[in-house]
């Protein structure tokens, strides 16, 4: 990484250090800011030798990248709300992400990936969902950080609601196939092998 270098004024640069500790502990450093602790939960275990077994006692690096995204998001609804007057008291967000991470135990030719992020947004707002609908447009235009989950074509499932509704008022569905979703084939599979194993 090259210092002192200065870069146009519509860049914006962020500097994050990590140092790693014994077994999975890590540290992220963010200058004038308190550390965030990296390690993966206990009982997730990554095979021999037993050091390298995690112990829970923070955040582990997926929640840590959902955590931005909604982060950047929220922020990101903040300033669209703002240049649009779109009106809302509140807003909350729930992530979930599916990973098949055979690659990164069992199976040591596949590649760990993403298989379906599902990504709740709930605002308490009288807006239309026409306008909801426009808002979420402008919000995935103007967001780091879901630009950053396009770019990899990780399938992303955004789920606009106004609170108390059980439906979303918007919906968009990024890089999924076509027919059922990842997630959709998943809950079939273990269905099928529950219903296997329940013959047996």
């Amino acid at each position: 990484m090259k210092e002192n270098v200065k870069y146009p004024g519509y860049i914006g640069v962020s500097d994050v250090s990590t140092q790693s500790f014994e077994q999975m502990r890590v540290e992220a450093f963010f200058e004038g800011q308190p550390s965030l602790m990296f390690d993966e939960p206990e009982g997730f275990d990554i095979g021999d030798p037993p050091e390298l077994q995690g112990r829970s006692r923070g955040w582990s690096p997926v929640h840590a990248q959902l955590a931005a995204l909604a982060g950047c998001t929220s922020i990101t609804c903040a300033v669209v709300a703002r240049d649009m007057k779109f009106k809302y008291k509140t807003m909350r967000t729930k992530i979930r992400s599916l990973i098949d991470i055979r690659g990164f135990f069992f199976d040591l030719h596949l590649q760990p990936q993403y298989e379906q992020i599902n990504f709740d947004l709930v605002f308490d707002t009288k807006e239309s969902p026409a306008r909801m609908k426009a808002f979420a447009k402008e919000v995935d235009r103007r967001c780091p950080q879901i630009g950053l989950f396009h770019k990899a074509k990780m399938p992303l499932v955004m789920s606009w609601y106004r609170m108390g509704e059980a439906k979303p008022a918007h919906e968009d569905k990024f890089d999924l196939p076509k027919g059922a979703t990842p997630e959709e084939k998943l809950i079939a599979q273990e269905k099928a092998a529950a219903k296997s194993k329940k013959k047996k």
